[in-house]
């Protein structure tokens, strides 16, 4: 079973961590690495203490080519989404308040961007692509997800999960697409309860992310 105390433990100071981030502001690139690599070190050591009596890593490569395939269509799909919802949205609210909604909601990115060391660029390209995936699904999928599905049904525990995987994230402009990612993450743990399926798929999606910024980008 899921240790739901040291879940509690994980989540709470996972969200000390972000109200630090918030009271003390990170305004700079070097901040923002640093801030990324201490909350992600947090939940993928507090995630695997929460899970490690249970089996939920699967090392057959067939997961991985799975996550592949989940990650690729879940970035074409997103973007699609993406599109839809800023053209609803600026129907509804004008597009001067979607662009507000949209710099804020890519700050961290644009923080990103401006960084003009190769080292420190790749430092955060990992931490962006692999840290994030595998640090958000050890914790949502492993850990809460399972922990979730000791007290309810799978369908419901990877809609509860992909709803507070949403949530967590503060954006309007991107919920839906954040929430579909979550519903996806969820379908591709339970299908086989191997955690490497998505933390493939999200690491994948990130990558590709990532890549249409390369025109963007100071130090390539």
């Amino acid at each position: 079973m899921v240790d739901k105390r040291w879940l509690i433990i994980v989540i709470v100071g996972w969200f000390l961590l972000h109200s630090a981030a918030f009271i003390f502001k990170i305004e700079t690139s070097s901040q923002l690495v640093i801030w990324m690599m201490v909350q992600q070190l947090w939940l993928i050591i507090g995630s695997l203490i929460t899970i490690r009596d249970i089996s939920v890593i699967s090392w057959d490569f067939s997961e991985v080519g799975w996550g592949i395939v989940a990650g690729i269509g879940l970035f074409l799909g997103n973007t699609t989404v993406n599109l839809i919802s800023v053209s609803f949205l600026s129907k509804i609210f004008g597009s001067e308040q979607v662009v507000s909604w949209l710099w804020q909601e890519q700050r961290g990115i644009r923080l990103l961007l401006d960084i003009k060391s190769p080292g420190m660029f790749w430092l955060a390209a990992g931490l962006f692509t692999v840290g994030a995936s595998l640090s958000e699904e050890l914790l949502f999928r492993g850990a809460f997800l399972t922990a979730l599905q000791e007290v309810t049904t799978a369908k419901w525990a990877v809609i509860i999960s992909a709803l507070c995987f949403a949530l967590v994230h503060f954006y309007v402009i991107q919920f839906i697409p954040i929430l579909i990612s979550g519903l996806i993450f969820g379908l591709l743990f339970t299908a086989k309860n191997s955690i490497l399926r998505p933390i493939t798929a999200h690491a994948v999606a990130n990558t590709l992310s990532l890549l249409t910024l390369i025109p963007s980008l100071h130090v390539l």
